[in-house]
């Protein structure tokens, strides 16, 4: 299966319907030939729909058919534990967020990942554990449209100091929080943040 944001909105590429994502409670339509998909894009952007399920007999074809309409720019971002195993979370732009940024010239994905974690929270050392996965979400800017493409980390760090929120950023806050506490269903987060920590946590 293949999750692609839309104005925070899923739109789900899958061969067959699963408990997951008969939970989602999406609307579901059949790709075919005849199928357009800018026009599902357009119709998620611009409608009060909460998202949709495309079924495909070839989801990886229809996904990389999908990005193709995009101008794809790659990031890096963390999902945080220190000693006690307690998640890092930050508030950006008024909902709680993840780390993550843009991948500047020359760097790797895994440098920018940490470079992000240090410059978004103050947090160092920073040890990183092993890749997680992909998000995608798009935006438009200046009438063309692009794609966030995030490749998530895992890491631990042993820093135990003061966390500072990066404010140049729209970051206002950083915290550590109890994975086991958290009620993500009711965070105010994004959904591509809320997918991936009900993917990373236990719950």
């Amino acid at each position: 299966m293949y999750k692609f944001f839309i104005n925070d909105k899923p739109l789900l590429l899958a061969k067959e319907l699963n408990e997951g994502i008969a939970k989602m409670q999406l609307p579901i339509k059949q790709y075919d030939t005849d199928t357009k998909l800018m026009d599902l894009v357009r119709k998620i952007e611009e409608t009060h729909e909460s998202g949709l399920v495309l079924m495909c007999d070839n989801p990886e074809k229809v996904f990389s058919k999908l990005l193709a309409k995009f101008t794809t720019i790659h990031a890096g971002g963390g999902i945080v534990f220190n000693e006690k195993g307690e998640l890092l979370l930050m508030k950006r732009l008024g909902k709680w967020d993840l780390p993550k940024g843009k991948i500047d010239p020359g760097e790797t994905k895994e440098e920018a990942a940490v470079r992000e974690v240090e410059e978004e929270c103050g947090i160092a050392p920073l040890n990183l554990l092993k890749f997680f996965g992909n998000t995608y979400h798009s935006y438009k800017l200046q009438g063309h449209r692009f794609c966030k493409l995030t490749h998530w980390y895992i890491m631990h760090t042993p820093f135990q100091g003061e966390l500072t929120p990066q404010t140049e950023e729209g970051i206002t806050e950083v915290k550590w929080v109890n994975p086991e506490l958290l009620d993500i269903q009711q965070m105010d987060t994004y959904e591509s943040i809320r997918s991936l920590l009900l993917e990373a946590l236990p719950h």
